[in-house]
């Protein structure tokens, strides 16, 4: 039987809600043989597992699965998917996307493509596939299957905890906080010597406070390829019981929700530096999964509309609460631990100048040597985060507030799709689920055709022109100058997405509304008024390697850009949005020229902020607005005369090109002067115009 002939034998119903399912037979663990069960319905409730894993590339020889006598070729990482799921599960039945889906037949791979959401959430439990385990991946489950004080709960379910307790497990868990890191100190410097007792300590204050465990560790789970693929998202936070493997490890979902959680309060109150980039996109896994699954809650006490910000300690109140209740009780502990040393050390100094006194030489050192010592022991028992000391402790200050739009927008730009058709075919169930009105996938639309409709959903959607800041310095050459190119990793660029809906410090048309229509399909229309025009800007800024650095005094190149830079500055802050101050020095501080600044304090500064530009395509430019010359920066393709506009409902200023009548989006700027609204206020909405983007 050739393998187009095991599909056409197994007919998917398009007006039932109808799938293939894989069996697997668990007799065999390490060589994949299974049969295609048959077609099953939806509405009917079957009972299936679905796995969500990573492609990954072919390899050459092709791995082969074995179904019903007909070999289909997967990648090796689905390979290692159903070999571990084999080992660890047994003889199961589950919907494999790549095994269960002709992908030869592009029509049903689109029909398909909408069911998805009801595959995983039908699934009786949903396999994420992390990968093969490797050291430090063993070492990352085993803390997240305990970490955030797991084993004092009681399991009420598959997916959480009971977590109301006596106060005296309250006071247990801060005793153990407020002993581990000493214990840990004696045992150390016990075996090796003071020196590494200290170094122990040290470490263990900057890391989570229930256990010491290398960011590397986390790290590496966290920033595993299936959490930054598009597919994967939907897969998990519409899946009702997602279950965690990497190679034999198996990590229910109940530890992952409740060890963010656990990881989010320990960088809020204990300064723990977490891997910002990887744990956020988990961070955000976990908010949607609680968001679309309010079963999961341990009580649905949250107003779950839109624009509602979604939080940990929002969707978690009594396990936050449980935390806040071990904290209060460790910094109380900590406190008397202090006192309690401080104490100590001056009846150990007042002893031994009472036993030898204090008159002789010997009796200063010895009395130096314990001064000494009780110092490094009290600066290094107040560096403890717990005290809360605010020069010692900035993170405490960080707001992570996300309302449902920030997230998934913030899920979309940062995940990549190999097809850029996929960065919405590949959320599709989830829109679906937020009502964001989006045609059904189909490929034979070009990649502009399906990012114009989803930005135009999603601007319908969230009523945020801030969206357009997608549109910025794009790379692909589509027809219309507005419509992004959601494949490229919108997050990384110069603005923080944060901007999208007007969240950041910086608004040049605050209180205004997102005013706008489209025009034959292809032109959008904005209400705004042109402020000025680039009268001058920079060429495009070099990469400054450490050579060119070293080579400063030699070289000209790097004087040479420093000299632009600050011919710019002496009209105000061209970057004011990424760095506060154009210059480290007081502005009273004499010859304040940066291409004089030498010193490597000066250097580094300097480049950073040049480097920002060049890896981000922007220049700086000068223009005039009412009542100063100032400056700032645009994307690199502006050209003298370029118009700089300010519209209605979007937060940063544009970069126009007149095109007769109408304009070409080239991207956002930033100007000193216009970032807070201090000429936008002058107009009213009959001093607007339209502005025709096309």
């Amino acid at each position: 039987m050739s393998l187009s002939s095991l599909y056409d034998s197994l007919p998917l119903s398009i007006d039932k809600k109808s799938i293939r399912v894989l069996d697997l037979d668990g007799n065999i663990p390490d060589s994949p043989a299974a049969s295609l069960q048959g077609v099953v319905d939806l509405t009917d409730k079957p009972v299936f597992t679905a796995l969500s894993y990573v492609w990954g590339a072919h390899h050459s020889p092709p791995h082969e699965i074995c179904c019903d006598g007909v070999s289909i070729q997967i990648t090796l990482n689905c390979w290692a998917a159903l070999c571990a799921l084999r080992r660890n599960f047994g003889p199961i039945t589950v919907w494999v996307d790549s095994i269960c889906v002709n992908q030869q037949d592009e029509k049903e791979r689109e029909t398909q493509i909408p069911l998805m959401g009801d595959i995983y959430s039908s699934a009786a439990s949903a396999y994420i596939w992390l990968g093969e385990e490797g050291l430090q991946s063993d070492s990352a489950v085993d803390y997240l299957r305990s970490a955030g004080f797991q084993n004092y709960f009681t399991s009420v379910s598959d997916l959480y905890f009971l977590s109301q307790m006596s106060t005296w497990v309250y006071w247990e868990i801060a005793w153990f906080l407020s002993v581990r890191k000493y214990r840990d100190f004696l045992t150390s410097g016990w075996k090796y010597g003071f020196l590494s007792g200290v170094g122990t300590l040290w470490s263990s204050i900057q890391g989570p406070p229930d256990k010491l465990i290398l960011y590397e560790t986390l790290k590496d789970f966290f920033s595993r390829e299936w959490a930054y693929r598009v597919w994967t998202l939907q897969e998990a936070i519409l899946a009702k019981n997602p279950v965690i493997c990497c190679g034999q490890n198996v990590l229910e979902w109940r530890s992952i929700i409740y060890s963010i959680a656990y990881l989010e309060h320990a960088s809020q109150n204990y300064g723990v530096a977490l891997p910002e980039a990887n744990f956020g996109v988990w961070r955000n896994i976990v908010l949607l999964w609680l968001f679309v699954n309010p079963e999961g809650r341990p009580q649905d006490r949250l107003d779950n509309s839109l624009t509602s910000d979604i939080t940990l300690q929002r969707f978690m109140p009594e396990y936050w609460g449980f935390l806040d209740g071990i904290a209060l009780r460790h910094r109380r502990l900590a406190f008397i631990a202090l006192t309690t040393q401080i104490i100590g050390w001056y009846v150990i100094i007042f002893l031994i100048q009472w036993t030898i006194g204090t008159g002789s030489i010997r009796a200063q050192l010895v009395g130096a040597v314990i001064v000494l010592i009780a110092l490094i022991f009290v600066g290094i028992f107040l560096a403890d985060p717990v005290f809360r000391w605010p020069v010692n402790f900035p993170r405490e200050t960080i707001k992570r507030d996300l309302d449902i739009p920030s997230a998934v927008l913030h899920e979309l730009c940062a995940r990549q799709a190999t097809n850029p058709r996929d960065k919405f075919y590949g959320m599709y169930a989830i829109f679906s689920r937020l009502d964001v009105q989006l045609s059904p996938p189909n490929y034979s639309r070009t990649p502009e055709e399906v990012h114009r409709e989803a930005f135009l959903a999603l601007l319908s959607w969230t009523d945020s022109l801030g969206l357009l800041l997608c549109s910025s310095g794009r790379k692909s050459e589509y027809e219309s100058s507005w419509v992004p190119d959601w494949g490229e990793d919108i997050t990384q660029k110069w603005f923080e997405a944060s901007y999208l809906f007007r969240k950041r410090r910086y608004d040049a048309t605050p209180l205004s509304h997102s005013t706008w229509s489209l025009r034959r399909d292809r032109q959008l229309v904005l209400k705004g008024a042109i402020i000025s025009s680039i009268v001058q800007h920079t060429e495009p800024f070099q990469f400054l390697d450490d050579e060119a650095i070293r080579q400063r005094f030699e070289r000209p190149l790097l004087i040479n850009t420093l000299g632009t830079f600050q011919s710019y500055c002496r009209l105000g802050n061209p970057v004011l949005t990424r760095f506060s101050k154009p210059d480290p020095r007081p502005p009273s501080a004499p010859d304040s020229v940066p291409a004089r600044d030498m010193s490597t304090f000066g250097i580094l500064y300097w480049v950073n902020i040049l480097n920002s530009l060049s890896q981000n395509d922007r220049i700086l430019f000068q223009t005039s607005i009412p009542g100063r010359n100032t400056v700032g920066s645009c994307p690199k393709r502006a050209r003298v005369g370029d118009l700089i506009v300010l519209a209605s409902g979007v937060p940063l200023p544009l970069v126009l090109r007149p095109e007769g009548d109408s304009y070409l989006f080239i991207g956002f700027a930033e100007v000193d002067g216009l970032m807070k609204g201090e000429v936008w206020g002058r107009f009213t909405d009959e001093d607007l115009d339209e502005i025709v983007l096309v």
